[in-house]
């Protein structure tokens, strides 16, 4: 990783025209700490392009980042993001073989190449109604608020409460006691209807045949623009409906009026969209006082637009995302990954009696997740004095256990893995297993190295799941013995190839990600219940290295259904065809004699 990258290493010239090395704060972004970066010309449909790539400090665990440099030379297209970021691939499953950068930096170019010739060609533009919510939120000045709101076909009136001190407020559709329970949670409230202000609004769905785009990132809309937007884009009834609202509808002083629009993406779907209307005031040079018009209706007075990033936390949307022991009291345990695998696996180590534990995760809970995590509603945020803070998961963790448990002993760290391991390797020696629950298989394989490097490593139990209920695998590896996570990944007749992973049960070479709401709601498709079972598969494997039980290296291995796979068009791996006793039987004989990591190879 701190291997001197050049234009000839990298072979850039076959790539890029009139290419540079350029000093990295030339790259006008936050996205990374980089340690090079290039410049030069990319040819797409017939234009050429000043493109930079920047690869971060943790390259080529990391992948390559492509910028344009002027995010507006191409125009407004998909996938590209208002520092210039090409959004290229997503990060969640993203294999990258880090013994070859060249490879890595060939390929990513050719898949940046192809980003902005479908945007040029207009191949993708339906990719604005998918990435509507996502490329809405990158406005300047947006804000943010929370919503319990079902986007259906018709016009409807909605309730916003509103906690001016801290900045947090929630839309409603909606009010009763379990809806008020849930705000009450969701912001450790006594009683949110006496603690925050109550404002109105509009909920108004636009047609589904709409052919919509957000704004650019550089184009500010005013009150013609949206009023032109939805009067172009509703039903007669819905106009009728809101016509009869505006008819009736003053503003007055110190009125606040939200508006939450229903955008039509694919598969039925809608997104949310909102903008906020305040600071009403007599407009200069117009004798014209309250009461006024609704903007929407007649514009009499200066007010101000702030677009708003909607936060959704309605059912529908939410399960979307989803398809001992006294003997064990002296035991640590680190657990690295506090998802819905990991997050339930602390929690069974707790219940069987585990009471030392390091936490390692750098992310924070979000309510999208809530449904697969062991984690609730109430634990999203946390309240200071001046505003709302997202909980780290590591903290939400440890309040949760200490709540449940006690007796427990809980250290963590909020930070990324590969800097823990990098900078704090004593964290990983400390403890009696370490666990790791990340889904990213890059940083996986180089934590097994790591590992299985370190003197006085603990046994290392790594677990992930497959996609759509497929199944879920753990497996064991200790320093003393053969068998290690890079078998899995090791090519037998090639080993210093890296191929997909031998354990699975769905056959290599399929993308199994899904969205709702664009790039920043990605994720891979699986039930609470999947996550449970392999997170009992792990936990029973847990306790058997933890009680000297286990002297071995298995993969263990559970099989689910593959009815809703097969019926999506995916198809099985070989693997899938073993009984499950057959997989039992041959749980240690997954080891590759030719593994780098483990065998008597070399590091590739």
């Amino acid at each position: 990783m701190s291997a001197d990258f050049t234009i000839e290493s990298l072979e850039l010239e076959e790539l890029f025209t009139e290419v540079n090395a350029v000093d990295v704060y030339q790259v006008n972004s936050e996205r990374s700490q980089f340690l090079h970066a290039f410049e030069g010309k990319m040819s797409v449909a017939e234009e050429q392009f000043t493109i930079q790539l920047a690869l971060p400090s943790l390259f080529p665990l990391k992948k390559p980042m492509y910028f344009l440099k002027n995010c507006q030379e191409a125009g407004f297209i998909p996938h590209i993001e208002p520092d210039g970021f090409i959004c290229y691939s997503h990060d969640e499953g993203l294999l990258l073989d880090r013994n070859n950068p060249k490879g890595i930096i060939h390929e990513s170019f050719q898949r940046a190449k192809r980003t902005l010739e479908e945007g040029v060609l207009k191949l993708n533009s339906e990719d604005f109604l998918l990435e509507f919510e996502a490329l809405w939120s990158r406005q300047q000045g947006i804000g943010h608020v929370d919503a319990i709101i079902t986007p259906e076909e018709r016009f409807k009136k909605i309730l916003v409460f509103n906690d001016e001190k801290r900045g947090k407020s929630i839309i409603l559709d909606s009010i009763n006691k379990r809806i008020v329970q849930y705000m009450n949670n969701l912001y450790s409230s006594n009683n949110v209807l006496d603690e925050f202000n109550k404002r109105n609004g509009i909920y108004i769905p636009l047609r589904r045949s709409s052919n919509l785009k957000p704004p650019a990132f550089w184009e500010t809309w005013d009150i013609r623009d949206y009023r032109q937007l939805i009067n172009n884009n509703i039903t007669a009834s819905t106009k009728k409906k809101l016509k009869k609202y505006l008819d009736r509808k003053f503003i007055q002083k110190g009125d606040e009026e939200y508006i939450v629009l229903g955008i039509p993406i694919l598969n039925g779907q809608r997104a949310l969209i909102g903008i906020k209307l305040s600071d009403f005031r007599t407009e200069k040079g117009k004798g014209k006082n309250f009461p006024f018009l609704h903007p929407l209706r007649k514009n009499q007075a200066a007010f101000e637009i702030t677009p708003l990033n909607i936060k959704r936390h309605d059912k529908e949307y939410l399960l979307n995302r989803t398809q001992g022991h006294n003997r064990f009291s002296d035991k640590r345990v680190t657990i690295v990954g506090l998802g819905s695998l990991g997050s339930r696996i602390c929690f069974e180590l707790a219940r069987a009696g585990v009471e030392k534990f390091i936490l390692i995760d750098n992310d924070v809970l979000e309510a999208d997740n809530i449904y697969r995590h062991e984690l609730g509603i109430r634990d999203v945020y946390y309240k200071e004095t001046e505003k709302y803070y997202h909980f780290p998961k590591t903290e939400a963790m440890k309040r949760a256990m200490k709540n449940k448990f006690p007796s427990i002993e809980i250290e963590y760290e909020s930070s990324d893995i590969l800097d823990v391991i990098n900078e704090e390797p004593g964290l990983m020696l400390v403890s009696d297993l370490v666990i790791i629950a990340l889904g990213a298989p890059t940083e996986e394989l180089y934590i097994n190295e790591k590992m299985r490097k370190m003197n006085g490593a603990p046994p290392t139990l790594f677990t992930w799941l497959d996609p759509l209920g497929l199944g879920g695998h753990a497996l064991l590896t200790r320093k003393e013995a053969t068998g290690c996570f890079q078998c899995l990944f090791t090519q037998p007749d090639t080993p210093s190839r890296l191929i997909a992973n031998q354990a699975s049960f769905a056959a290599p070479g399929q993308n199994f990600r899904k969205s709702i709401a664009g790039c920043q709601s990605v994720f891979t498709p699986y039930g609470s219940i999947d996550a449970l079972e392999t997170a009992v598969m792990a936990t029973r494997l847990a306790l058997r290295v933890l009680a000297g039980e286990e002297k071995g290296s298995p993969l263990m291995s559970w099989k689910g259904d593959s009815t809703e796979l097969l019926s999506q068009g995916y198809q099985l791996s070989e693997r899938y065809g073993f009984s499950s006793e057959v997989l039992f039987d041959t749980r240690y004989l997954y080891k590759n004699e030719n593994c780098a990591i483990c065998q008597a190879g070399e590091t590739p």
